[in-house]
């Protein structure tokens, strides 16, 4: 496949043009994205500066550097096709299960919540130093889940909010970073504070067969309760060898620092990627963020949604901020003192409880009455339906009894005459058969 590059171009046009942004690594997974073009992608993108010997044949390096500059190329149109290609072959199976036959997939997953939570318990009982392993695993299982029924249904941009930064950044602290005292107590702050607060600000319910709602409850449960096993579950000494990063000395300031650091790189990414460069996807109703739901719904008749832009957005990420803040200013109290620590985190666990059960009790009591209350409406209307047949039935019979031919004398199928007829069966015989009447 022929370059796109021209080959007189320079040095800082040829890596410009060819280098893999972020950015195009975020239209690669968006369906609906701007098509990026299909470019040539070199390994190797310096130049030799002896591509010519003196006596104007290449050098040994230079013909070198062709043979890969021509070899190793990525065309990211065809990775990119590649990629939907392979997820679309996935995609029907997986569209079966979790949006056209959902039923099956819920019947299984509420025992596997059961069943998550009380080896949850279990782990921080019986072995804490298995804890963060675990939550790294039920972390990779759910999030490709979520991933792909949020993309199916245009709302994966919800997965760019902070809290899935927060678990992000948990990791790794988990598996990179152990030895960072910033990190951790940026993550415990993090998580004790916004994830776990989010839970009885937003209303996060543990419903025991839905995937997204016990989703959302682990990304918001489990990474606290990852940072306690951590800070006060396992032993000094597996700390000091696994985790020394999680030491017991903390400077407040020094930690509103680093988290208002780490919160504000989270925001400039968001604000660059969703909210500037994905602009008109979602001001087209394609793509749902929490802003956009916010403003939309929840405080669709506040004031300040109703300022001119950049405004709303302004005070939406400095309210948030402010949020975030104050609900951190609260981690030394739980630093200090486990047993408050271990209390609050039995709050947001039984909010998280109450808020499930209060959603099986509306959402389902409120089903069960609306259909009790639908097939009434249907009785009161069969019953006035059959009062109404009654009246006529009614008037049919007197007509009957005024007319004296019906009295003694008809004739039967023969055009016999036969007499005798009482009232009440020839009423009966108009009834039964309506307009029609024996000859």
């Amino acid at each position: 496949m022929p370059s796109l590059v021209n080959k007189d171009d320079s040095d800082e046009s040829l890596v410009s043009e060819n280098s893999l942004s972020i950015f195009n690594i975020f239209e690669l997974l968006d369906p609906l994205a701007s098509k990026v073009a299909a470019r040539q992608l070199p390994i190797f993108s310096r130049r030799s500066n002896d591509s010519n010997n003196k006596n104007g044949q290449p050098s040994t390096r230079s013909k070198l550097y062709k043979h890969y500059h021509d070899k190793a190329k990525i065309p990211i149109g065809e990775l990119r096709q590649k990629i939907f290609k392979r997820i679309k072959a996935l995609d029907q199976p997986l569209d079966l299960i979790f949006f056209k036959n959902p039923s099956t997939i819920e019947k299984l997953f509420y025992p596997f919540t059961l069943f998550n939570i009380f080896v949850i318990g279990y782990l921080m009982g019986k072995f804490p130093e298995w804890f963060h392993i675990y939550y790294s695993m039920m972390f990779s299982i759910l999030m490709p889940v979520r991933f792909y029924t949020y993309y199916k249904t245009q709302n994966h941009y919800y997965m760019a909010d902070l809290c899935y930064f927060v678990n992000m950044m948990c990791l790794a602290f988990i598996w990179i970073r152990p030895d960072s005292v910033m990190l951790f107590h940026s993550c415990f702050a993090f998580t004790f504070g916004s994830l776990a607060f989010a839970v009885i600000t937003w209303r996060n319910s543990l419903v025991l067969h839905s995937i997204d709602k016990t989703t959302s409850c682990f990304i918001h449960i489990m990474p606290p309760c990852t940072m306690y096993i951590i800070y006060y579950g396992i032993s000094d000494t597996y700390k000091l060898e696994r985790f020394p990063g999680a030491r017991k000395s903390i400077d407040l300031k020094t930690n509103i620092l680093w988290t208002s650091f780490f919160y504000l790189i989270w925001q400039s990414l968001y604000h660059y990627f969703i909210t500037v460069r994905q602009s008109s996807k979602i001001k087209a109703g394609k793509r749902m963020t929490s802003f956009e739901y916010l403003t939309t719904h929840q405080f669709k008749n506040w004031w300040v949604v109703k300022l001119n832009d950049p405004w709303p957005t302004v005070i939406y990420i400095v309210l948030q901020y402010f949020y975030q803040l104050s609900t951190m200013l609260l981690c030394s109290i739980w630093l200090r003192y486990k047993l408050a620590a271990s209390l609050f985190l039995m709050i947001v666990f039984l909010c998280a409880a109450h808020n499930g059960a209060t959603y099986y009790i509306d959402y389902y009591g409120k089903a069960y009455l609306d259909e009790v209350k639908k097939l009434r409406e249907e009785v009161e209307i069969l019953q006035q339906k059959l009062d109404s047949v009654n009246v006529k039935e009614g008037n049919i019979t007197q007509d009957v009894q005024l007319q004296p031919e019906y009295l003694n004398i008809v004739y039967d199928s023969n055009n016999n005459q036969r007499s005798d007829v009482s009232i009440r069966s020839q009423t009966s015989s108009i009834l039964s058969l309506g307009d029609e009447k024996e000859d």
